[in-house]
């Protein structure tokens, strides 16, 4: 099974604060060449993404206050990692987390990447090692680069490899079949109580004859809660996927919260972030699903209040042990602000989650979406015009 490595981080947010999380639920446009799902046109897709970049570093519409800024799995050619931790480094605000999910690369590029941050990559890289010596250097590999700009400003670097293929991914012949990672990274913040977790969406069901994903990550939260009474405060599931409302990603998250079988109290009341890529996906050899419906996932005792609007509605996955925030499928960025801590007190707000803006992509650049257009869709502005 994966192996989870705990990263201590020094990672700082205020007590009295809660989370800003930007999610960044953009469209990809894949082919597939050469066994390899890449980005079909790098340079307009990063004509979409850099301006989110450049309004994080710049401050627009609060966006600075932005703790964790997360894009979905397979969005980010490769071309521009360096331009993307260059901007980060000389321009982001200290205690940002940036989660992005990069094109398949081959297997030599992954351990080119361990390699060049192999200072917070270590056993990754030991794990790796082994399977290099007999491994082909052109296997594809999906992966996540996690960047901690951490309180002194300094840049840390954790690359992740999905550790379960989708069907296109998988292939008879082991060197076009997508390497499988071996490890998962849990981030301990030593400045805060505060501790969170990435997956590639596959990685959030999978599951073999010895145990699954789901139930390493719950051990190992249990394990926390247990001995510093701490829990996994967010789990962040990042997706290119067809099918984000598939059975077995609805049983996997009613098990995951629903304490079915064993206590989960290191789990329970954290948020799993699903951020999907948006509706106008196209996968070279995907025919059907639809993609979108990004999610945030609580337990039922953090409960949100019902609404159903224009480009959001609440529900509890048809009786399930959860309260959940689902968005649209159209290309937006969710601004949401997260409560790190379970509180019922009626004195205090109970609502543990707060949208702060939805935008949408148009003309080239981003627009803040007015309240009518929330609640009614964007057509209702332009309707009330004379």
């Amino acid at each position: 099974m994966v192996k989870i490595v705990e990263k201590s981080i020094s990672f700082r947010i205020p007590l009295e604060e809660d989370c800003p999380i930007l999610l960044a639920q953009v469209p990809n446009i894949i082919r597939h060449h050469h066994f390899l799902y890449q980005v079909a046109d790098p340079d307009r897709k990063w004509a979409m993404v850099r301006p989110i970049l450049e309004m994080v570093a710049a401050g627009e519409s609060g966006f600075n206050r932005a703790r964790f800024v997360v894009f979905p799995e397979a969005s980010i050619p490769f071309r521009y990692k360096d331009e993307i931790l260059q901007l980060i480094e000389s321009r982001f605000p200290p205690n940002t987390v940036v989660i992005f999910g990069f094109e398949h690369i081959l297997f030599s590029q992954y351990c080119q990447l361990l390699n060049e941050y192999l200072a917070f990559n270590e056993e990754a890289c030991e794990l790796v090692c082994k399977e290099r010596e007999s491994g082909e250097e052109d296997q594809p590999v999906n992966c996540c680069m996690i960047a901690v700009k951490d309180d002194s400003g300094r840049l840390q670097c954790y690359v992740e490899a999905k550790t379960h293929p989708f069907i296109g991914e998988e292939f008879l012949d082991q060197p076009h079949d997508l390497y499988k990672g071996r490890h998962l990274y849990l981030f301990r913040s030593s400045l805060s109580p505060l501790n969170f977790m990435a997956l590639i969406c596959l990685d959030y069901i999978y599951r073999d004859r010895h145990g699954s994903n789901a139930i390493a990550i719950i051990r190992k939260a249990n394990e926390i809660f247990y001995k510093e009474r701490q829990q996994l405060d967010f789990l962040f599931v990042i997706q290119s996927n067809p099918k984000p409302e598939h059975r077995v990603f609805v049983d996997t998250t009613v098990g995951f919260y629903g304490e079915h079988l064993i206590f989960a109290p290191g789990v329970k009341y954290g948020a799993t972030l699903f951020l999907n890529s948006s509706g106008e996906t196209l996968i070279e050899g995907v025919t059907s699903g639809t993609f979108g419906y990004s999610s945030i996932v609580v337990h039922k005792d953090r409960r949100l209040p019902l609404t159903a609007v224009a480009e959001y509605s609440t529900d509890d996955l048809n009786g399930g042990p959860v309260s959940r925030l689902r968005f649209g499928a159209e290309t937006r960025l969710y601004f949401v602000e997260l409560a790190l801590f379970h509180s019922r007190d009626p004195r205090t707000t109970r609502t543990p989650l707060k949208i702060l803006g939805i935008f949408c992509w148009e003309e080239e650049k981003w627009r803040k979406l007015q309240g009518e257009e929330i609640i009614s869709g964007m057509g209702a502005t332009l309707e009330e015009e004379p």
